[in-house]
């Protein structure tokens, strides 16, 4: 049996991809469980300095695996959202940069799963949406709650309970996206975790730490959560080695200690 998600490292730069095409890469259980332990190990890797995420074939991610789902009893069904809740925070959570390559539609859980990434790059034929109140549910895997925080309340009101499903150009103007791509999300994203990976790694965590701790702060408390993670920079090679290479008119070479 084929795994149901691949990973690949390259220049430090990690790659999972959800690999069920045939099923639109829905959410299974073992789907679920294979990435879990995938992201696990990106996050115990110190050395890993960008992580892509993308899918096989023309989907991203369908969401979850409805006909699986119809089997599963109610105790069954918080299990599974509860896993799938600790997997999508599990990868918000980690300190790297993570980046969302769609070049395939993604609705449902697949949407939810993007937006658990720090950046999402559209291919311009992508359709995206949170369509569950079509199916009689809402949101379970972070949707209602990750969606405003990207693109403003009212907007992500409209889509969820509408269920509508925008397109590239639309994400973008939201800001959902960040980027479109005209020929592969993928390599656009693989271009942008290589310009990532090139900065001081110690300080792009540092930096994505505050910004992520201090969302939803008074500022003068910001403020100082910005200090803390600015003073951690402070004593490590790679400052020392960016002032030197200012010095010597070169590029730093980064060691991320």
């Amino acid at each position: 049996m084929n795994p149901t998600v691949l990973y690949s490292l390259e220049n430090k730069i990690a790659t999972i991809t959800l690999n069920r095409a045939e099923k639109r890469n829905a959410i299974s259980r073992e789907l679920l469980s294979q990435l879990m332990s995938l992201i696990n190990e990106v996050s115990a890797d110190s050395e890993i300095r960008a992580l892509v995420l993308r899918g096989e074939g023309p989907v991203f991610c369908a969401g979850a695996d409805l006909k699986e789902r119809e089997g599963m009893s109610e105790a069954e069904v918080h299990s599974f959202l509860d896993s799938i809740g600790k997997c999508f925070l599990s990868l918000e959570n980690l300190s790297c940069p993570t980046i969302a390559a769609l070049d395939g539609d993604a609705f449902g859980g697949g949407l939810e799963l993007a937006l658990s990434c720090d950046f999402i790059i559209l291919r311009k034929s992508v359709r995206v949406g949170l369509t569950e109140t079509g199916l009689g549910i809402i949101p379970g895997a972070g949707g209602t709650q990750r969606l405003p925080r990207r693109i403003g309340t009212y907007r992500a009101m409209e889509m969820i309970l509408s269920g509508r499903t925008i397109d590239a150009e639309t994400g973008y103007a939201y800001g959902l996206a960040n980027s479109i791509s005209d020929s592969s999300a993928y390599e656009d994203a693989k271009s942008f975790a290589t310009v990532l990976s090139e900065k001081a790694p110690i300080a792009v965590r540092l930096a994505k730490g505050a910004i992520r701790k201090g969302i939803g702060l008074e500022m003068e408390e910001a403020l100082r959560v910005e200090r803390a993670h600015y003073n951690q920079t402070l004593d490590t090679d790679d400052r020392k080695e960016a002032l030197l290479a200012f010095k010597e008119k070169r590029k730093p070479n980064f060691k991320g200690k």
